[in-house]
């Protein structure tokens, strides 16, 4: 029988692995998205297909890795050493077009002992709009180029043939090969360091030694399961629309919990749409699984053993599960709202570890033009941070990426070299946060100026009709905001649109806040006092929603105003 704490030794020697995988691949990127915003993520397989270990920088692509890796490698008779797998096809497991994997089979003396994979965003998949997010794709066909799963890569160098028809198929070639490239060094990177895992475990051991960390996780996982109390959660919220259609769109989750199994049921939730909003059952996994991850334990290993206490259910036909070759570019904007859902419905169950809602938003932005220093195209896709929601001990974060994508929002230094855009504004949005004992984070305006030349600007979102809910009596925080020309004659964007903007034109993204936790009014008075002389809260504010009269001149709380505004209130006054 292994020890535990073999075990540990042995999965930080895996996790080891696909952390310099991971670091290999940022490094040697070309594009701002994954050496800068960390859009990608590595991981290993083992021989059976089992998922061995991840590196924990973007969760959102472990949902597609884990569905892809069986499917399409299970039937693989024809694999070499040093050949490599390039697959986006959202219906053999993957996620939306511009999430390309990478699957690398490992072998020693010969033998195939498992697979290095990783996935990375890629700037531009090809496709009508840059940035490779159609908001009115009404077809998989009008969203880029799809790879099914074909053999790209032999003796570790890619066939010439296959990436000129990848790359003559999408905008900026030159940085996308780079990108190509960087997968393919991360992967040889996995191949090299598992070859000395083995010699470091004598070979044979390795398989046993797997297994053991499959099992052990298991019964972690099972063991914190147990924890929780048994019963049935629901929650519900709504999309603003698809992009053909502005109809809000329901996504609902049950979760059952029974003694050391869970399952998450979509039933109920909104039938498949003709626009890009729809979700592969890989995304809406990943959304969810990596909000039960932080719930359950952060410390347990994230591995084939993880999955198998849980069922998820998504019903064919809806936007979680849609029929074959169904638009999917705007899908992720579904999963990160369902890791949301995870939180409400676990609101009652477990009140001390759950979190307001957070932005629940994506955010995907893309810029296109011809560059006016070099005359050639260029493309640049980021997404931007907002509000995370308050929690039982704690405010919510300001200005952050929530949930599984873990990204970071670009900086300005590296947008401006990169591409011929100016950023006006870049802060915090004062009063964005959900109100509440503690409050929600703040959202991000973003403010961008085209210059010198005509660009198009590319919008794929959600979030700006339903606002980010509260708890226990938090409130909600402020929705999304997309405009051209904020500080003039405003024009007000949908949450999905592309728009052609002239020379000088400017556009605000401005992003949702955090829910509020608890009662405003039993906020801390010195917290309200530092929110408003820190410009995160208003004056208004602090008196409206949470009871506080403030001296703005003298920086101080006006005490005897302010217990009399929340005496009021306690007794059924208005305030």
């Amino acid at each position: 029988m292994v020890s535990a704490g073999e075990i540990e030794i042995f999965r930080h020697s895996l996790k080891r692995i696909v952390e310099e995988m991971g670091v290999t691949l940022q490094r040697t990127a070309y594009s701002t998205n994954i050496k800068i915003r960390r859009d990608h993520t590595c991981a290993v397989f083992d021989a059976d297909l089992r998922h061995a270990a991840q590196h924990d920088i973007a969760p959102q692509h472990i949902g597609s890795l884990v569905e892809v890796i069986p499917r399409v490698m299970k039937d693989r008779d024809d694999l070499e050493p040093g050949d490599g797998i390039l697959i986006n096809d959202p219906y053999k497991g993957a996620v939306h077009l511009p999430d390309v994997m990478l699957i690398s089979p490992l072998f020693v003396d010969d033998e195939i002992v498992g697979y290095a994979a990783n996935s990375a965003h890629h700037v531009d998949i090809g496709g009508p709009t840059p940035g490779g997010i159609p908001t009115d794709s009404t077809s998989l066909y009008g969203e880029g180029v799809i790879m099914p799963g074909v053999k790209a890569v032999e003796d570790w160098e890619y066939d010439d043939e296959m990436l000129s028809l990848i790359t003559r198929n999408v905008r900026n070639p030159e940085m996308r090969t780079g990108d190509y490239q960087a997968q393919l060094g991360a992967n040889r990177i996995g191949e090299q360091r598992m070859r000395e895992l083995y010699d470091e475990y004598d070979g044979g051991s390795v398989g046993s030694l797997l297994d053991e960390l499959y099992d052990y996780t298991e019964q972690l996982v099972r063991s914190a399961i147990v924890d929780l109390p048994d019963g049935t959660y629901e929650a519900t919220d709504y999309m603003d629309g698809d992009g053909i259609s502005d109809e809000p769109l329901k996504l609902t989750l049950t979760i059952r919990i029974e003694d050391d199994e869970m399952t998450l049921d979509f039933t109920g939730t909104a039938s498949e749409n003709k626009g890009p909003l729809n979700c592969t059952p890989a995304m809406v996994f990943a959304g969810t699984m990596a909000v039960v991850m932080a719930l359950l334990a952060e410390e347990i290993p994230k591995n084939d053993g993880f999955y198998r206490p849980f069922e998820i259910v998504t019903p064919e036909g809806t936007m979680v599960n849609p029929s074959y070759n169904r638009p999917v570019a705007a899908g992720w904007e579904i999963a990160v709202r369902s890791g949301d859902l995870v939180t409400k419905a676990m609101a009652d169950a477990v009140p001390e570890e759950t979190i307001a809602a957070t932005k629940g938003i994506i955010c995907n932005i893309a810029y296109d033009g011809t560059d006016p220093r070099n005359d050639e195209q260029y493309v640049y896709y980021e997404t931007v941070g907002g509000g995370y929601g308050a929690r039982a001990t704690k405010d919510g974060m300001d200005g952050v990426q929530a949930h599984y994508q873990n990204t970071a929002n670009s900086p300005i230094e590296e947008l401006e070299t990169e591409v011929p855009l100016y950023v006006r504004q870049y802060e915090f949005i004062r009063d964005s946060e959900g109100a509440g004992r503690n409050r929600g984070g703040l959202g991000i305006r973003r403010d961008v100026e085209f210059y010198d030349h005509e660009g198009t600007f590319t919008v794929l979102s959600d979030r700006t009709k339903h606002e980010p809910w509260g708890l226990f009596g938090g409130k909600s925080a402020r929705p999304a905001r997309y405009l051209v020309d904020p500080d003039g004659d405003t024009e007000e964007l949908d949450s999905k649109t592309t728009v052609t903007l002239d020379p000088g034109d400017v556009v605000s993204v401005q992003t949702p806040g955090g829910g509020g936790y608890g009662d405003p009014y039993e906020r801390n008075a010195e917290s309200v006092l530092s929110d408003v002389i820190n410009e995160k809260v208003s004056k208004e504010k602090a008196h409206n929603e949470y009871g506080v009269m403030i001296d703005t001149e003298n920086r101080t709380i006006e005490w005897d105003a302010t217990e009399q505004l929340r005496s009021e209130r306690s007794d059924g006054g208005d305030h």
